[in-house]
């Protein structure tokens, strides 16, 4: 897979113990794509990672006002 743009996060240290970093990279169609590894991740293991990536919801870098978004349904307010 070819990206634009790979970036690895500073270890996110985690209340419990341990910790982990975001992988983050901008494929050649401008989807973003996000992926959490472990704290001692290599530069080999972050590109297995990409490379292994399974599609889901996708994020583009330009605003298309066609593009049908994803809205929360709003709940009526209930007066007393």
């Amino acid at each position: 897979m070819q990206v634009r743009g790979c970036r690895v996060s500073e270890p996110i240290r985690q209340p419990w113990g341990g910790a982990c970093r975001i992988v983050e990279w901008i494929d050649t169609t401008g989807q973003i794509s996000r992926r959490v590894v472990a704290e001692d991740v290599t530069a080999a293991e972050v590109r297995a990672t990409i490379n292994r990536h399974v599609e889901g919801r996708k994020h583009f870098l330009y605003d298309d006002e066609q593009t049908p978004r994803q809205v929360l349904p709003r709940q009526t307010a209930v007066r007393r």
